[in-house]
């Protein structure tokens, strides 16, 4: 069923682009992202998505990163962007297929050769006529004039921020604080082993945004949360996040994306161990930001737990009390 505040709101929307009554008539609900809603429907014998959030910059990121578009990295056009009274919309064509992390270790092992490929595509694309690094801006550019600076960035708490309030929330919670305090530290020496590349990451492949149908992938969906940087970050958030997906274990994901990267160039080897332990560092502070925005929804100790397990396996990082 449609979330009843938005269905006259979807329908409204659709009638008056379509000039129809028929599209409301298809509409299905999608899995929506954090800061949206999603729905399928039909309009002239072609199946679309539908998007709606009270912001719109995760919108032009879409339609941004659909520039780079490519057999080997299918990312969604925006059709169209625009605002109907306190909602902002995205209509774009569906795309079929599972969601990468669901699949079950044989079906992964089948997938494998077709992603990595992907991830190869992804790592190539070459942003060196944008300006700046970091969270990608709604006019194509890097918003921060360093990498270092946009890895250490995560740390403040801006007002215009999805999660706004998050540090005044984490006061009240001393032993996340405390974790939170060293972490960072952490991150403030790594981040000089983390070359300025101007590369694009998605930094949210999993979480239902990389889909695969006939063992092929066939959608990278949701680049709101994409930057201009080191493309090893996008290999770190799967090694981070591998204890959650046992097939990706099963099949040697991670060391086989690890091989992949290493071998196509000898700049990628460089303090490649450095800069995934910067990327796990910086990835679970932003986590952490998020779950104590969410006020209990979700677990910051998970994150927390994980990153420790990650920073004790390696002898190579600063040791900081």
């Amino acid at each position: 069923m449609l979330k009843s505040e938005l269905n006259d709101t979807v329908k409204l929307i659709l009638k008056n682009n379509y000039q129809s009554e028929e599209p409301a008539k298809t509409l299905a609900p999608l899995r929506g992202g954090e800061w949206s809603a999603a729905y399928r429907f039909n309009a002239d014998g072609r199946d679309l998505v539908i998007r709606l959030s009270h912001t719109p910059e995760n919108f032009h990121r879409d339609r941004i990163a659909a520039r780079w578009s490519s057999p080997d990295l299918p990312i969604p056009q925006i059709i169209r962007i625009d605002r109907y009274l306190d909602q902002y919309y995205a209509i774009s064509p569906f795309f079929h297929g599972e969601p990468f992390e669901n699949m079950p270790a044989a079906e992964l092992e089948q997938t494998i050769p077709d992603f990595l490929s992907m991830m190869t595509a992804l790592q190539s694309v070459s942003l060196d006529a944008t300006k700046g690094y970091g969270t990608i801006t709604p006019e194509g550019h890097g918003a921060f004039h360093s990498w270092s600076e946009a890895l250490t960035d995560v740390i403040n708490d801006r007002p215009d921020s999805l999660t706004h309030g998050w540090k005044k929330a984490l006061v009240k919670i001393p032993t996340a604080q405390c974790k939170v305090d060293r972490f960072y530290k952490q991150l403030t020496e790594l981040v000089r082993f983390c070359p300025d590349q101007k590369r694009l990451i998605h930094s949210d492949l999993l979480y239902q945004n990389l889909l695969v149908h006939n063992r092929k992938v066939s959608a990278l969906l949701d680049w709101g949360c994409a930057m201009i940087g080191d493309p090893a970050y996008d290999i770190a958030i799967f090694e981070f996040f591998e204890p959650w997906y046992p097939a990706f274990t099963e099949v040697n994901l991670i060391q086989r994306m690890r091989q992949s990267y290493l071998t196509k160039s000898p700049d990628n080897s460089r303090y490649f161990e450095q800069r995934m332990a910067a990327y796990q560092i910086h990835l679970t502070l932003g986590n952490i930001a998020y779950c104590i925005y969410s006020d209990g929804k979700h677990d910051y100790t998970e994150h927390i737990d994980r990153l420790e397990e990650v920073l004790a396996k390696s002898d190579l990082l600063p040791t900081v009390p």
